[in-house]
């Protein structure tokens, strides 16, 4: 029977991920780790342990445990630029500690919930899509984290200690609706469940070079992120190495676009309030998904509209 221990369990993408490794590996057993219980979500899980994965690591005791999933993070833009040394200690720490545990148990995969933001901002006009091979370039704390905590395990990778699978989401969106699992983030910094529970929004810049002034992100369902984990999962047990790989749709959306699509799925009028810029936002981040596709030979389900409709 496989295990997987994933971590940040009870987090937006850690609580999706149990869902599909749950479907797709029936009897598989899961150890789940967060710093936060939630007990309405304990049925994703067969076994859960609360701890601060600055200062503990999980008890491995299942020792057929093939993978690490690890999404546990301090993961607000914002946040990141005002606690600066709450999110190096806590983001690197953690995964630090986590690495060191599946080298002390053996578990050959580990892979990482990295961003597109570690490309940091694109030095052309107009934009194209970034591939992994675009040189990294990290602007805000919480990609400065990410992009470290990318070369420690690529460094363990290359003196041969585990295979590091790095997937750089653009920006994870949507909800599982089967699976009745939400977005809840407390306090909520993402654009589309912001759209959704209010009729009021700031927009962070209307300058930037797109079409209408505002930034362009790439929007990707969590159900085709988590499932993009699986395959890549599935890549390193078959190839018996890791992977760096962008997980996107490779289309763009501004800020715009997106409030104007809720308008329309939701029938409701959004209040828009224009603000300055915010330290560490960058104009286009759009990903090329060619590596997604031909290596990890996985297309995502989802397009913005689905991702908008699966919040009503």
């Amino acid at each position: 029977m496989k295990a997987f221990l994933v971590t940040g369990c009870n987090g937006y993408i850690g609580s999706h991920m149990c869902y599909e490794l749950r479907k797709h590996y029936p009897d598989c057993n899961i150890i789940g780790v967060d710093m936060v219980d939630k007990p309405h979500l304990r049925h994703l899980y067969d076994d859960f342990q609360q701890m601060n994965l600055c200062y503990q690591t999980p008890d491995v005791y299942d020792t057929s445990v093939e993978c690490i999933f690890h999404f546990a993070a301090l993961a607000s833009v914002a946040e990141g630029e005002a606690h600066k040394y709450s999110y190096y200690r806590n983001n690197i720490q953690s995964s630090s500690n986590m690495i060191d545990l599946a080298i002390k148990n053996d578990i050959q995969n580990f892979i990482f919930s990295s961003t597109c933001a570690v490309y940091g901002e694109p030095d052309w006009f107009p934009v194209f899509p970034m591939n992994e091979e675009y040189p990294k370039n990290p602007v805000s704390v919480y990609a400065k984290t990410k992009s470290y905590t990318e070369d420690i395990l690529l460094a363990a990778e290359e003196n041969g200690i585990l295979y590091a699978g790095i997937l750089r989401y653009f920006n994870a969106a949507g909800r599982n609706v089967e699976a009745n699992l939400y977005e809840e983030h407390n306090p909520e910094t993402h654009l589309i469940p912001l759209l959704v529970k209010n009729d009021n929004i700031n927009v962070y810049g209307n300058d930037y070079g797109s079409a209408d002034g505002t930034c362009v992100r790439d929007y990707v369902h969590v159900v085709d992120i988590c499932k993009a984990h699986i395959k890549a999962y599935e890549y390193m047990v078959d190839n018996k190495r890791g992977i760096v790989c962008n997980i996107g749709t490779g289309i763009g959306s501004t800020v715009m676009e997106v409030i104007k699509m809720v308008e329309n799925v939701f029938t409701k009028n959004i209040n828009i309030t224009i603000k300055p810029r915010r330290p560490g936002d960058v104009p286009f981040l759009l990903s090329d998904v060619n590596k997604m596709k031909n290596v990890l030979t996985f297309t995502p389900e989802y397009d913005i509209l689905s991702i908008i409709t699966s919040m009503r």
